[in-house]
């Protein structure tokens, strides 16, 4: 068994509505390299942003909380302007502070009636904005995919786009890496099928590069480094591209290995606590509500500790790769740091 390892906490507030969201893929979202977490309050989406120092306090000064009357058909919302962007079922709207809808783009609606989920985030030059809408059926009502579509954040006019060979699915988007206009998108279909691409925008042209499918997805990026995690909750491997472009796999763990003679997946989404390390919850089942964390060698397959918290912490750490990570247990949101 590993060294067990009693982290540091270095901040904590209490955010009404925080375990909803944590639990969303909408609710924790890398923006230019900044975690966001976005509660639902009656007829208020607020975005709350994670400090980049971690001295207290946990969170920024300049949450924003933006009136949208019809906030329970929004199925995803992110910071854009001074207000937000919001995916529904028929359309993508941009919104000033507000709520005062700045333009709205029209598309064939979701098919699912409400299951499903299409994403959105804007570059952080605040000149465009991705999301992921459904494709237009043809008079056989049938369609390739779904579509990754780049628009202009002033007027919601389409600067270009991309069939995806996705349908139906849950869609998660984030951006990681500062001042970058550098994206991960995530498609999951199922409990046994998934995708997963590095979107980049060069001259508004968007450049889809798939990193994983069929049982795997990645959960984090760091550098030229990605999480790969089994949808299972089988195996976690760091996947760096070489010079070639060509993945290499630099490190694997499997979850049964992690606790003698007990049933073990990874659930949640690992990710890069620092340059060295990576965290990952693991359960009995990968849908389970009690997990243990993890810390594990980002160049080897070495477990180093087995977290041991002072209290109950949430199912899903959230890495913010400076050396913190955040967990969240019904209105407390806590940031930790490693104790060396």
């Amino acid at each position: 068994m590993p060294e067990e390892m009693t982290p540091q906490l270095i901040g904590q507030e209490t955010v009404e509505g925080a375990t909803e969201a944590w639990g969303e893929f909408e609710g924790r979202q890398f923006r230019d390299g900044t975690l966001r977490l976005v509660t639902r309050s009656a007829d208020l989406a607020i975005v709350r942003t994670v400090r980049p120092s971690a001295q207290p306090p946990l969170f920024s000064d300049d949450s924003r909380s933006v009136p949208l009357k019809d906030l329970t058909e929004c199925r995803y919302v992110t910071p854009a302007g001074s207000g937000v962007a919001a995916s529904r079922q028929d359309s993508v709207s941009y919104h000033s502070r507000d709520g005062a809808i700045e333009w709205s783009f029209r598309h064939f609606p979701w098919a699912d009636g409400g299951i499903c989920s299409g994403a959105c985030a804007e570059t952080p030059d605040g000149r465009h904005l991705l999301a992921v809408v459904p494709g237009t059926p043809d008079d056989a009502g049938e369609y390739p995919g779904e579509r990754c579509v780049l628009l202009d954040s002033k007027t919601g006019q389409v600067i270009d786009e991309t069939p995806l060979p996705t349908f139906s699915a849950f869609y998660a988007l984030d951006a990681p890496f500062r001042q970058t206009s550098t994206f991960f998108l995530s498609a999951g279909q199922g409990q046994d099928d998934a995708y997963s691409w590095k979107v980049d925008l060069v001259d508004d042209r968007l450049h889809l590069v798939e990193l994983a499918s069929g049982m795997e997805r990645v959960t984090a990026a760091q550098h030229d480094s990605v999480l790969v995690q089994d949808v299972g909750g089988s195996r976690l491997q760091v996947r760096r591209a070489v010079p070639d472009g060509t993945p290499h796999i630099d490190s694997e763990v499997n979850a049964e290995d992690l606790r003698a003679e007990q049933e073990s997946y990874l659930t949640g989404d690992s990710g890069f606590v620092d340059d060295s390390r990576v965290i990952a919850a693991v359960g009995e089942e990968w849908w389970t509500e009690e997990t243990e964390h993890f810390l594990f060698d980002v160049a080897g397959p070495t477990v180093r500790h087995r977290v041991r918290y002072p209290f109950p912490v949430g199912r899903d750490p959230k890495a913010l790769g400076d050396g913190t990570w955040i967990t969240v247990n019904g209105a407390e949101v806590h940031r930790w740091r490693i104790v060396e």
